[in-house]
């Protein structure tokens, strides 16, 4: 009965004893575990990732992977898998600290194979010369960060020309098969000019509105719009007392004179007999010059109606004061239009007849504000209309404003257009373009090839086979047309262009603007 208690002393022990070694594992344990982690902390990278050669992302093994792509004469470091001399586990000391380092494998950032497949075939202890040490790389993309098109397209706006942000598509093939096409930019002959609308209206300097400056009736009318008449030629004829009368205070003013002169001789005679005082002889050349003063007067109302000097004198010899008042040409032109009938009761101020000079015409402008700066009269002009097709109307810049117009908010300019063709008329509507200098060779890409973003000119220009530039460019001003746009800054003769098919490149920058970049990786 006394074995009893000793057999329960032996279990209780051995009970003990691996209760104590279970506790002293599990202390083992958690002291690797916590070494494990402290060295993982005081670690300068994380651990290379280790793969098979299948699943290597260069698709044909690299240095970690495969072992025969190892240098054989740089000691390989098996307990971290990289070279020796580049295991900051090991040697801290070596890690450069100018150089961007992948944490994630432990690498340099240009020279890690997971992140940037494109640097296969690189040595990988040569630090790649398309990835400066200090420029941070989009990783997703294989692009610099701040040129990645599909991380940062709200850059695209501030960009200058030649700057660009890149677009890595799928692959070169899935480009061809959509219809994306390259070539390179045509050299061709540019010159800077500013578009303005045109609006064709007679030279309102060679206008005459036709009127007489008295009441009357109308009695004859001797033209038709569209006739040509030379300068004196009779227009019609109106019927007018007023008229006559004018004509009659004329003949009266002339005899008032003619006997102010004889009073003025007969009072000499008597000044010189001593007959008469002086007083009278000074009395009577004040009204000579006062009737002098009244026949210049009366003449010039003549005249004013039209009447040549010829015509008053001819008046004054015959003595007779008709009511007929001819309406006369002042210049060789052409009548545009006539607004009156024979019989119509006529004012002072109501055009008969409106007589233009068509030898010279106005192109009237409307130029946008912002290209009006350069402007200066003397430019040449040249505006094209849909009415009058295969003819180009050149003219030349004598006016521009010097305010914005209040209901368009554009600038008004004039070009003179001398001897313009006869098809040229008053009211057609156009485009013009006026010429800030001479013409230069410049580069040139199809007008299709431009895609604008934000308000921005781009073309897309192939860096690689499956990286596209997306480069802001400088169009030269006024110089395209519906097959090509001439470049001024933005491109270089070697770059190949995206000729066709630039907006599927277009969708794939617009696609980041929505959301649908790398967010969604």
């Amino acid at each position: 009965m006394k074995s009893i208690p000793k057999l329960s002393q032996v279990i209780g022990l051995g009970i003990l004893t691996a209760f104590l070694a279970a506790c002293s594992a599990e202390k083992k344990e958690s002291a690797i575990k916590s070494e494990a982690s402290e060295a993982s902390e005081e670690s300068p990278g994380g651990e290379i990732e280790v793969h098979a050669v299948a699943d290597c992302p260069t698709g044909e093994g690299c240095f970690i992977c495969d072992s025969s792509k190892r240098d054989p004469g740089r000691l390989w470091c098996k307990e971290h898998d990289r070279y020796e001399d580049r295991c900051f586990l090991c040697h801290p000391e070596l890690k450069d600290p100018k150089r961007l380092f992948c944490t994630e494998h432990g690498v340099y950032e240009d020279e890690c194979y997971l992140c940037h497949p494109e640097l296969k075939g690189k040595d990988a202890g040569a630090a790649a010369p398309s990835a400066p040490a200090d420029v941070l790389m989009c990783k997703e993309h294989g692009v610099a960060e701040r040129e990645c098109a599909i991380c940062h397209p709200d850059l695209a706006a501030g960009l200058k020309p030649g700057e660009s942000l890149k677009i890595r598509v799928a692959s070169a093939e899935s480009m061809e098969k959509v219809g994306v096409e390259v070539s390179n930019p045509e050299t061709t002959t540019a010159r800077p000019a500013v578009e303005a609308y045109a609006t064709v209206d007679y030279n309102q300097n060679q206008v005459a509105k036709i009127t007489p400056l008295v009441e009357g009736i109308v009695r004859d009318i001797a033209v038709v719009p569209g006739q040509t008449v030379a300068a004196g030629d009779t227009l019609g004829t109106v019927h007018s007392p007023e008229f006559a009368e004018m004509k009659s205070r004329f003949l009266a003013a002339a005899a008032a004179k003619n006997l102010a002169g004889l009073q003025v001789s007969r009072e000499r005679q008597l000044a010189d007999k001593r007959i008469s005082a002086a007083a009278d002889l000074e009395s009577a050349e004040a009204a000579a010059e006062v009737a002098d003063v009244d026949l210049s007067a009366a003449r010039q109302r003549l005249l004013n109606l039209g009447l040549s000097e010829n015509e008053i004198d001819l008046l004054a010899s015959d003595g007779r004061p008709t009511s007929l008042l001819t309406l006369k040409a002042p210049f060789a032109g052409t009548i545009v239009d006539r607004d009156v009938a024979v019989g119509e009761r006529i004012e002072p101020g109501d055009a008969i007849f409106v007589l233009a000079d068509l030898s010279t015409m106005w192109l009237e402008l409307s130029i946008p504000a912002r290209d009006a700066a350069g402007l200066a009269p003397g430019m040449e002009v040249s505006a094209i209309f849909a009415d009058l097709p295969d003819t180009v109307i050149t003219g030349e810049l004598v006016w521009v404003a010097s305010a914005i117009d209040e209901k368009t908010r554009r600038i008004q300019a004039r070009a003179v257009v001398n001897a313009p063709p006869t098809a040229l008329r008053k009211g057609l509507y156009g485009e013009a373009r006026i010429q800030l200098g001479e013409a230069s060779s410049s580069l040139a890409v199809p007008t299709g090839a431009i895609q604008t973003i934000d308000g921005v000119p781009f073309v897309f220009v192939r860096v690689e086979p499956a990286l596209y530039a997306a480069t802001r460019v400088e169009p030269t001003q006024g110089a395209a047309s519906d097959q090509l746009t001439a470049i001024r800054s933005g491109l270089a003769p070697g770059d190949q262009i995206v000729s066709q098919g630039s907006y599927i490149l277009r969708s794939e920058f617009l696609k980041s603007l929505l959301g649908a970049g790398c967010v969604d990786d």
